[in-house]
């Protein structure tokens, strides 16, 4: 029987320059882990694994970043060879950049991340950088340019004007269908990109084809407890 505590680790690189984009990615994967974990009510801790020689200023620099894109705080903070101890039990996945040699041995499950590059200091809202690399699936490199973030940029406030709007309409229950759909996608691979593809298709939908204002503020919302893009922070201005 599956434990219901789920522990992951997150192993960062400790390379690159800052923001350290390939190592935010690695905290973002785990944080839509974790979120899509909750859906279920699976309780999961996300324990950030350091190489031995990474500097404390590092370490609290990109902690500090991932909190700005919207990740949860990691329940342990370890050199890599510790993180079990400090999450209190063997883990359940690992996530990195690179293969671990130790997961083959142990059978642990393994979530690839692909590199990332990008400009050098993240965006005025770093929710944008959260949707761009949100857009790709979790092993595919991600080559942000400032265009690529400001398109995320636009289709965020896009999006918050839509759901501040629709918070004004009759209260309707969410899409059925499209949370289904979106859940499956969660599960299948954390496939983030093509939940994306499905708010864009809803939010493009017509009220008159049976998809009213108040069904989609609340599919928004709720796929939103995955995505972690604050779809409803505009509501009330």
């Amino acid at each position: 029987m599956a434990r219901v505590l789920l522990r992951v680790h997150a192993q960062v690189s400790g390379e690159g320059d800052p923001p350290y984009l390939s190592d935010l990615r690695v905290l973002l994967v785990a944080d839509v882990l974790l979120r899509t974990a909750g859906l279920s009510g699976r309780q999961t801790l996300v324990g950030l694994g350091l190489p031995g020689d990474l500097p404390p200023d590092r370490v609290k620099a990109l902690t500090r970043d991932a909190e700005l894109l919207g990740t949860h705080p990691a329940a342990a903070v370890a050199p890599s060879p510790d993180l079990a101890a400090a999450l209190g039990g063997p883990t359940d996945i690992h996530i990195s950049t690179t293969p671990n040699p130790t997961d083959a041995e142990t059978d642990t499950p393994h979530i690839d991340v692909g590199p990332a590059q990008g400009p050098a200091a993240l965006p005025a809202d770093p929710l944008a950088l959260r949707l761009a690399l949100l857009d790709l699936a979790p092993a595919e490199p991600a080559d942000l340019t400032p265009d690529t973030l400001a398109d995320a940029a636009r289709t965020l406030a896009h999006w918050r004007r839509r759901v501040a709007d629709w918070a004004r309409e009759p209260s309707h229950a969410a899409h059925a269908e499209s949370v289904r759909t979106a859940r499956a996608r969660y599960a299948a691979g954390l496939d983030t990109p093509a939940v994306l593809d499905l708010l864009r298709r809803l939010d493009q939908t017509d009220e008159a084809d049976a998809v009213p204002a108040g069904s989609k503020f609340e599919t928004f919302v709720h796929l939103d407890r995955v995505l972690g893009l604050e779809l409803a922070r505009d509501i009330g201005y």
